[in-house]
């Protein structure tokens, strides 16, 4: 099914309901939350949103469990969600202002820090689809920690993460090992 436009730009599903006028960047701020409530909620974890994002940090993921350092860990989460194509042979390229770059990579900072990069399609009505066997939400998301990285003398830095570090609920649970155990993400 096509959905429709009207003379003002205004879409319309087939059957003639009117989609809302939500921006395109905010719709991918809440899809971005609502793909890491699910992770996160699977993995048996918590969100906690921060209303300011002064640290260039959008939320906090936190875990209680027994590891071997800390009876608790917690993750801040930088996240970008974009329709560009931007995912190569070894991962995601991605841009940051090197204010977000500095924040990123700072290692004297208490809580240790990821940048996370979710890929949607381009057609926003492609990002959810529901069926009887239930609700898949389109596409995928990687992540890095920069904490430690060179710094560079830009305006921009672009950096990449791994093919292979993808922020499902198996690599969110093994980052929160290693950071209740005493390491980095």
């Amino acid at each position: 099914m096509e959905d429709h436009k009207d003379q003002w730009g205004l879409r319309w599903t087939p059957n003639g309901a009117p989609y809302g006028t939500l921006h395109s960047t905010q719709c991918k701020e809440q899809f971005s939350l609502a793909f890491t409530h699910a992770v996160t909620a699977a993995a048996r974890c918590t969100v906690s949103d921060l209303r300011v994002d002064a640290e260039r940090i959008d939320y906090t993921v936190r875990q209680s469990a027994r590891h071997r350092r800390y009876t608790s860990a917690q993750i801040d989460v930088q996240m970008k969600c974009t329709e560009q194509d931007v995912l190569k042979d070894d991962g995601v390229h991605w841009q940051l202002s090197i204010d977000h770059y500095d924040w990123l990579r700072d290692p004297d900072t208490y809580n240790h820090k990821i940048l996370v990069v979710l890929m949607v399609p381009t057609m926003l009505e492609e990002w959810v689809e529901l069926s009887d066997a239930g609700m898949l939400l389109r596409k995928a998301a990687h992540w890095v920690c920069l904490e430690g990285a060179e710094p560079v003398n830009a305006n921009f830095k672009t950096v990449l993460l791994p093919k292979a570090n993808v922020f499902s609920v198996e690599q969110l649970l093994e980052m929160l090992q290693r950071v209740g155990d005493g390491g980095k993400p």
